[in-house]
C-alpha cells in the first residue's frame, strides 16, 4: 500500500479492498484503535502516578494481542489489505508501543520514577501509532466515498483518472485496452412496473454477475442509472466481444428474484478500443455509439465501434 507511513487512496482502490461493509469495518476498527490506546495510556498514567499495581492487561507477556486492535489484526494477518506494508507497519508500531508501556508500567510500580527519556520514547510511539492509524482511516474513508452505495463498485469519481492511467499504459507498453458500456435493456419498464426496489435488486444482481465474470485485472464502474463501464486491459475489440457475448448470454439466462416473481433481463454492450491520442471522453462516446447500434439492432448483443459509426 504505497509507502509505509503514507498510504494513498489510489492504492487502496486499485487493490479492491472489498465491499462497503468491509471498508466500513476497517475504518471503525482503526478509529476505535486510537480510542483504545488513549484509554490504555490513561490506565498506565493512573498506575504510574498513583503507585497502583498495574492491571494485568498492562504487563502481559504480549499486551498487543490482548487489545481489541491486536486481536483483530492477528485474526486477519496476511489477508487482503492486512498483508500490505501500511498495515504491517501499523501493527509493528502497535506491538512496540504496548510492549514498551508494559515494561515502563512494571518499572513505575517498582521504582521511584521512570527515566524521562524512556517516558518520552513511549509518547513518541503513541503519537506514531495514532498518526498512522488516522492516516489509514482517512484513506479508507476516501475509498469508501468512491464506492456506489447500492452496488458497492467504483463510481465515475475514480473512473476518469483510472482510464487515463490505463491510456498511459497503452502508450508505454503498446498493449491494447478496450472499454465497454453496458446498459440494461428496458430498465425503465422494470422500475415502472415493479417499483424502484425491484430496479435496485436488478442493479445489484447484475453488478454481481459482471464482477464475477470479469478477470481479476479488469475494472467495473457505475457509469449512470442503469449503465456500467468496464475496462478490459490487454484486450483487443474482437477478444472483448467474445468475453462480453458470454457475459450477455449468462445475464439473459439468469432470472432475478425480485420478491414477487423472477425477472429475465438482457443487456446491450458497446465496445471501443482506447486510442493513445484520443481524449477519454471521445473513447467513451465511441462505446456509446456502438451501444446504441446494438439497441437499434434488437438489443441483447455486443457491438464494436468502427469508423463507420463516426
Amino acid at each position: 500500500m504505497g509507502q509505509k507511513d503514507n498510504p494513498s487512496t489510489s492504492t487502496l482502490k486499485s487493490d479492491a479492498v472489498g465491499s462497503r461493509l468491509e471498508l466500513q469495518e476497517i475504518v471503525d476498527h482503526l478509529e476505535k484503535a486510537t480510542e483504545e490506546t488513549a484509554e490504555w495510556l490513561a490506565q498506565f498514567h493512573r498506575s504510574a502516578v498513583c503507585k497502583i499495581e498495574p492491571a494485568s492487561s498492562l504487563v502481559a507477556d504480549d499486551p498487543h494481542q490482548d487489545t481489541e486492535f491486536g486481536c483483530w489484526y492477528e485474526a486477519n494477518r496476511g489477508i487482503g489489505v492486512f498483508e500490505q506494508d501500511a498495515f504491517i507497519s501499523l501493527a509493528a508500531i502497535h506491538q512496540a508501543l504496548y510492549s514498551h508501556a508494559g515494561i515502563l508500567a512494571r518499572r513505575a510500580w517498582r521504582d521511584n520514577k521512570v527515566p524521562v527519556e524512556e517516558y518520552e520514547a513511549l509518547l513518541v510511539k503513541v503519537s506514531a501509532f495514532n498518526d498512522q492509524a488516522r492516516r489509514l482511516a482517512k484513506a479508507f474513508r476516501a475509498a469508501l466515498s468512491d464506492l456506489d452505495p447500492l452496488t458497492g463498485i467504483q463510481t465515475r469519481n475514480t473512473m476518469e483518472g483510472d482510464l487515463k492511467r490505463e491510456q498511459h499504459r497503452v502508450v508505454r507498453t503498446g498493449q491494447p485496452c478496450c472499454i465497454a458500456l453496458v446498459d440494461i435493456d428496458h430498465f425503465k419498464a422494470v422500475n415502472d412496473s415493479y417499483g424502484h426496489l425491484a430496479g435496485d435488486r436488478v442493479l445489484a444482481v447484475l453488478t454481481g454477475i459482471l464482477s464475477n465474470s470479469l478477470r481479476p485485472y479488469d475494472s467495473i464502474y457505475r457509469f449512470g442509472g442503469e449503465e456500467f463501464l468496464l475496462c478490459l486491459p490487454d484486450t483487443r475489440p474482437e477478444g472483448a466481444k467474445s468475453i462480453l457475448e458470454r457475459i450477455c448470454k449468462h445475464i439473459s439466462n439468469t432470472p432475478i428474484d425480485i420478491g414477487t416473481e423472477e425477472l429475465g433481463i438482457t443487456v446491450s454492450i458497446g465496445v471501443a478500443q482506447i486510442a493513445p491520442r484520443r481524449p477519454i471522453s471521445e473513447i467513451i462516446a465511441r462505446a456509446d455509439k456502438a451501444l446504441y447500434l446494438g439497441k437499434g439492432n434488437g438489443r441483447n448483443q455486443v457491438q464494436i465501434w468502427t469508423a463507420d459509426l463516426a
